[in-house]
């Protein structure tokens, strides 16, 4: 339900309210080929656009992306073409520990929630690697030069 509307949001004259640190990204299954649509908290870090998913013990979606794939995103209003990896801290921990820098320097009270107690101290390296091996990251890659078409128009040329 709350997914829903923060969609709505997105998609929306109000997505202001949202869009510096919230996007749609889409991503297809890989049983049925089904598009699935979540509003997801980002960081731009300038090439690449990090999301880490929240108990990614209980999501499916970002199970889907574990190799290069191509997905839809909404970003500050644009549709945008890209492709997203899903990387787990207990294989790829360099990389997981790139998203988390780049996630907590945006979001420096994070840092509780995923289990760095840094007292406010900022980034904590040791921390940082430590939470990084139970940790999973996405890292979108976005086509920034080509504008995807929504799934509105799409449908409609199908009608």
């Amino acid at each position: 339900m709350i997914n829903r509307l923060v969609e709505w949001i997105l998609r929306s004259w109000f997505s202001g309210l949202l869009d510096r640190s919230v996007m749609l990204i889409s991503v297809k299954g890989r049983r049925r080929g089904r598009e699935y649509t979540f509003p997801v908290e980002y960081v731009d870090d300038g090439d690449s656009i990090w999301v880490l998913p929240a108990h990614p013990e209980r999501k499916t979606w970002w199970r889907n992306l574990d190799a290069e794939t191509p997905i839809r995103l909404r970003l500050r209003g644009v549709n945008f073409s890209g492709t997203a990896r899903a990387f787990r801290g207990d294989a790829d921990r360099a990389t997981v520990v790139e998203g988390l820098r780049a996630y907590l320097r945006r979001f420096p009270r994070s840092a509780r929630a995923v289990g760095i107690d840094n007292g406010g101290a900022g980034i904590v390296e040791e921390g940082l690697e430590q939470v990084a091996q139970r940790t999973v990251m996405v890292r979108v890659i976005p086509n920034r030069d080509r504008e995807a078409d929504p799934p509105e128009a799409r449908e409609a040329a199908v009608d």
